[in-house]
């Protein structure tokens, strides 16, 4: 019976650094489960016995691949020549192994082009010493120079990147430094929230006077801040597939490249990106724009929104269309479908559960919308587009 499990077994070794990573194996899962393949985990834990741990579940389950997603310690627990894909590992990789990779210069483009040329004063926020940031913030302050922009780039230590809080004070002096509007690049969610929570302390609204844009698209973090944060999305799905292929190939007893390359998906824009207003802030339409983003999956219509303003609706639609020069109605509408084309683009995405994850009323509602817009189904659409 092992023999036979064995045979279709693929280990799993990962630490989770963010949600986005489920992504990414899941999409291997799938590939794997039209392939046969079974999967089986082990987190990582950073323990002393680490290779130990790793060696003893080669021991037991004899598994046929391996996937793994952080390597302290356990280089040596996978044998040599062994089919196995690294990912996300940097320098790191046991040399002659798979890598499968972001390409962050995609992510650095993507979020210049996000901020476009909005914004007197560029910022680039990284982390020194680390070969992924530095290429993330040299493709952001290319594109920048390429538009006729200049940026600045600002480095932060290493024990910030696990704890980037600790960058707080230094990401305050900075900004109390530049000249405003400042548009800003750093190179995790979790660096761009601790920056705008810096630019906060200093009386700089977002997005008028600070529009910062981050990496991963985590959610726990982007909603966190009042202004709730863009971020470029990393082609989780694609990582996946490209880490089944590699490890496939192997498999047969191939020779795959040695390394796969999957870059950005896409950004996902909410208000810390939004385009400053021309003329001086109300700010009922700011409430209004920052609860749409936050609360836009949860079916919410035109009377919550002017709730949130605070105000009658008469007077709502009035500044609204002033400020936005567009109705509640349209911009709520927009933010759906924006969000519902990103999810189509998305190979794995179920057609039947989208109505709700981007709160639209119901799936009706949102077939005749869909057909309306477009003049095809959902499903025809994604054909020609994804």
């Amino acid at each position: 019976m092992r023999g036979t499990l064995a045979m279709k077994t693929i280990l799993l070794y990962t630490l989770r650094f963010n949600p986005g990573y489920d992504g990414f194996f899941l999409s291997l899962m799938r590939e794997g489960r039209r392939r046969g393949w079974r999967f089986a985990w082990l987190t990582h834990r950073d323990a002393p016995d680490e290779a130990e741990r790793v060696a003893r579940m080669f021991e037991l389950l004899k598994p046929a691949g391996f996937v793994g997603g952080a390597i302290r310690g356990i280089v040596r627990a996978v044998p040599r020549g062994f089919p196995s894909v690294w990912v996300d590992c940097g320098d790191g990789v046991p040399k002659g192994a798979v890598a499968v990779e972001h390409d962050n210069a995609s992510f650095g483009a993507a979020a210049a082009g996000a901020l476009g040329n909005a914004g007197s004063t560029f910022a680039a926020f990284g982390f020194a010493g680390h070969r992924w940031s530095d290429e993330r913030v040299r493709a952001f302050a290319s594109a920048i120079g390429r538009s006729g922009g200049r940026c600045r780039r600002f480095g932060f230590p290493k024990d910030a990147l696990e704890t980037p809080y600790l960058a707080f004070e230094r990401l305050r002096a900075i900004l109390a430094g530049l000249p405003s509007p400042v548009s800003a690049f750093a190179v995790t969610d979790r660096l761009a929230d601790v920056a705008l929570m810096a630019a906060e302390s200093l009386g700089l609204r977002c997005p008028g006077d600070f529009r910062i844009v981050g990496v991963d698209d985590d959610e726990m973090v982007c909603m966190s801040p009042r202004a709730p944060l863009s971020s470029v999305r990393p082609d989780w799905a694609e990582g996946g597939r490209l880490a089944a292929e590699a490890l496939e190939i192997q498999m047969r007893g191939g020779r795959p490249r040695k390394k796969y390359l999957y870059g950005a998906a896409g950004v996902t824009r909410r208000a810390s990106t939004r385009i400053p207003y021309r003329r001086p802030k109300d700010d009922r339409v700011e409430r209004a724009l920052s609860f749409i983003d936050a609360e836009y999956a949860s079916r919410i219509g035109v009377a919550e929104v002017v709730r949130a303003m605070g105000c009658s609706r008469s007077l709502a639609e009035l500044r609204f269309r002033e400020e936005t020069g567009k109705t509640i109605l349209e911009v709520l509408t927009e933010k759906r479908w924006e969000k519902l084309l990103v999810h189509l683009r998305r190979r794995d995405a179920d057609l039947s559960a989208l109505p709700g994850i981007c709160g639209f009323r119901s799936a009706a509602a949102l077939r005749e919308l869909f057909r309306r817009r477009t003049g095809m189904s959902m499903t025809e659409w994604r054909r020609k587009n994804g």
